[in-house]
């Protein structure tokens, strides 16, 4: 029978937590290579190494594990930290977390897991690019959102006016330059799904770029609700007997950057895709609030290009 490891993950050391012979064994060792050869030698064989997915932090081991062909599973760390609140656990250390990622791998996992799988070479290298370009978006959001503010101060310098209209105009450049390297590597190793994607009306390359990036050249998702509810697309309804009845929205836990594509995708395909438009129209009739609208034509393109992906054919309005 398989048995568990907890490992809580920090930037330079990790702590684990596991049973042997009914005896509790934790230890802290650092994020070495030298270190990882000792973990695998203190855990045994026939272990299935359990650890939240905490930035790239956990990337080493997992890929050090997975090369020394060790099961791995790499959780939602809202999943471990509900399993907590649940058992009521108030105190919060390095230890006590392994403790907790242990019960949790013993408790549910035991039933039903999803093995861990490395990302294909070129889609870790588009998921670096995407990363270094969600983190300069946010760096120029907030020096445009400065500079503007900047602008309604009596007599501002005309030095800090150049150096934050230089450095916006710098990382819009880079952002470009990213999104164009991003295309490149999209086009030369998945040209095909590429050309299939961008065959829908209304998806446009950048979002065709995120889709294949995000679903691992669709082969990281089998099903369009499993991909909707990841990105945070899907509905959450809040309501509770009589009194309760609150308003229905989407979940918005996911990757915020793909949502903003496809809602963007939503207001050129109300226009050009046929049954987008149809369906806006219909909505609309109905006196539905225009992002509600908009939400609906970005699954229903979604639906559309699964569907694409799985026929392997391009758009066809008789089919869509």
């Amino acid at each position: 029978m398989i048995q568990f490891v907890g490992i809580d993950i920090s930037k330079d050391t990790f702590d684990f937590y596991f049973e042997q012979a009914g005896r509790a064994m934790q230890w802290q060792l650092q994020q070495t290579e030298a270190d990882y050869e000792t973990f695998i030698k203190l855990i045994g064989p026939n272990r299935c190494c359990v650890m939240e997915a905490t930035g790239n932090y956990h990337l080493k081991l997992v890929n050090y594990l997975h090369r020394h062909d060790i099961e791995v599973v790499v959780e939602n760390p809202l999943k471990i930290k509900r399993y907590g609140q649940m058992k009521l656990q108030r105190a919060k250390t390095d230890k006590v977390d392994a403790r907790l990622i242990f019960d949790y791998g013993s408790q549910i996992l035991i039933h039903s897991r999803q093995p861990w799988r490395p990302t294909s070479e070129e889609i870790h290298q588009l998921k670096q690019y995407d990363t270094l370009t969600r983190q300069l978006s946010k760096q120029m959001t907030a020096l445009s959102n400065t500079y503007h503010a900047m602008q309604h101060l009596e007599g501002l310098d005309d030095e800090i006016a150049r150096i934050l209209e230089d450095t916006i105009h710098g990382i819009k450049k880079t952002i470009d330059e990213l999104d164009g390297k991003m295309l490149e590597l999209v086009k030369a190793s998945y040209h095909e799904s590429f050309d299939l994607i961008t065959s829908v009306p209304g998806v446009g390359p950048k979002t065709a770029v995120m889709l294949l990036c995000l679903t691992d050249g669709f082969r990281r998702f089998d099903d369009v609700r499993k991909f909707v509810s990841y990105i945070g697309m899907s509905p959450r309804t809040y309501e509770s007997g009589s009194s309760i009845k609150g308003k229905g929205h989407i979940t918005k836990i996911g990757n915020g950057r793909m949502r903003s594509l496809l809602y963007l995708c939503s207001w050129t395909a109300k226009s050009c895709n046929p049954q987008c438009k149809a369906l806006y129209e219909k909505l609309e009739k109905k006196g539905k609030p225009e992002k509600v609208m908009k939400v609906a034509i970005a699954h229903k393109l979604l639906r559309q290009v699964f569907g694409i992906m799985k026929r392997g054919e391009p758009f066809c309005v008789d089919i869509a």
